[in-house]
């Protein structure tokens, strides 16, 4: 039973997948259509685009290979995922024991 399941969550998985690239590929084939009407208008509103303050981006995040962490990004944000990931892991571990009695 729990073999089927899982082999539909794998084809619903590569089914969506695909469904993504093709989309994604559809949507860059119209904007190449109107790629020299956008080219006009961007030199237009070039001069209000500068005037405009550049936005700054924090974020932070942590990649797990095996027990290893891999942490990146701005220090207080790395801390909160860094933070995340050991409750989730302490979760997941506890997960585990539980359905394995």
């Amino acid at each position: 039973m729990f073999w089927l399941l899982a082999l539909i969550l794998i084809f619903l998985g590569i089914f969506l997948v695909i469904l993504g690239l093709l989309t994604g590929f559809k949507e860059f084939e119209e904007e190449e259509e109107f790629e020299e009407e956008e080219v006009e208008l961007q030199k237009a509103f070039r001069g209000k685009r500068e005037e405009k303050r550049k936005k700054e981006v924090k974020a932070g995040g942590v990649i797990l290979i095996g027990p290893i962490p891999i942490v990146f990004g701005d220090s207080k944000y790395a801390f909160y995922a860094l933070i995340l990931t050991i409750v989730l892991m302490v979760m997941s571990i506890i997960l585990l024991i539980s359905l394995s009695s």
